[in-house]
């Protein structure tokens, strides 16, 4: 059985559409991104994928039968998740979670104990009510992850964390993704193509491209190798150029046009960096436009 099998989703809220018929599949395990700017309908599919919401057309399989009888089979963290139970601790947290998905009590202490100590939390028994948001955030990741099932639907999972915090998240789906399906979505788009084997890009409820990160970015980026970016506006005749707040992306095809733009900076005495280019580029070059969520 595929662990996910989409078809022709659609879903609508009023005039706006989120999903115009979307359709996948995925046929094992490892890291599947969901890529997009605002508004491109990343956590509608997620919530349509876990039984969350219903789509208007378009059917949903996930190992062979619809979300809401295979919750036993994946675990979910939204991405406006929150600890509701505020007197409750971390530890705590992740046992009465673990004995709801029907672990006995001795099972459910000894894999709460574990999480504690995969994640690094060190504040395991401290009350929530006295946690930071990236330190709640932690503690939640820690407790799906807690689960042991075959499939995990992750939307925006790094919101909050830290630069180290991140890593270790990473390290562990790398890990869990050896026998397991991961799903996520992510703003932290480098992460995305250095983590993920495969990667859907939407736009407009739509997916235009699906595939490898790095076959992705080489088919957005029109044979674009690097990239100079200047740190304030400029104009540079002959030269693709592509703004974002007050700096400037200035695109090179070869090592003579960026010897040629570096130049040209020098000479106007404008501050600038080069760097590679990456699947974010994709963005910026690909005019995949910000919308409102």
């Amino acid at each position: 059985m595929l662990p996910i099998k989409a078809e022709n989703l659609s879903k609508s809220f009023g005039s706006k559409r989120a999903l115009d018929g979307v359709s996948f599949s995925i046929e094992g395990s490892g890291i599947v991104g969901i890529i997009g700017p605002n508004g491109a309908g990343k956590t509608t599919l997620i919530r349509i994928l876990t039984g969350l919401l219903r789509p208007d057309s378009g059917r949903i399989e996930l190992f062979g039968r619809e979300p809401k009888k295979a919750r036993e089979l994946f675990a979910l963290l939204p991405q406006d998740v929150r600890a509701h139970f505020y007197t409750l601790t971390p530890r705590d947290y992740v046992y009465h979670y673990l004995r709801m998905r029907a672990l006995s009590k001795e099972e459910a202490r000894e894999k709460a104990d574990e999480a504690m100590e995969a994640f690094g939390i060190t504040y395991a028994d401290e009350l929530f009510s006295t946690l930071s948001g990236g330190m709640v955030r932690r503690a939640l990741l820690a407790m799906v992850l807690s689960a042991d099932v075959p499939l995990y639907f992750l939307d925006e999972p790094t919101v909050g964390l830290d630069v180290q915090n991140r890593l270790r998240l990473w390290e562990t789906l790398r890990e869990r993704a050896e026998e397991a399906t991961i799903v996520l979505t992510s703003h932290y788009l480098n992460e995305i193509s250095s983590v993920c084997d495969r990667v859907l890009l939407l736009k407009a409820g739509k997916i235009v491209t699906d595939g490898k990160p790095e076959k992705i970015a080489r088919d957005y980026l029109s044979g674009f190798t690097s990239k100079i970016v200047a740190f304030e506006g400029v104009s540079l005749g002959g030269f693709f150029l592509r703004r974002a707040g007050r700096n400037t992306y200035i695109y090179a095809r070869s090592k003579a046009e960026e010897r040629e733009i570096i130049e040209r900076l020098e000479e106007l005495g404008i501050p600038f960096r080069r760097e590679e280019v990456t699947i974010e580029d994709v963005f910026l070059v690909g005019g995949l436009d910000d919308g409102a969520d």
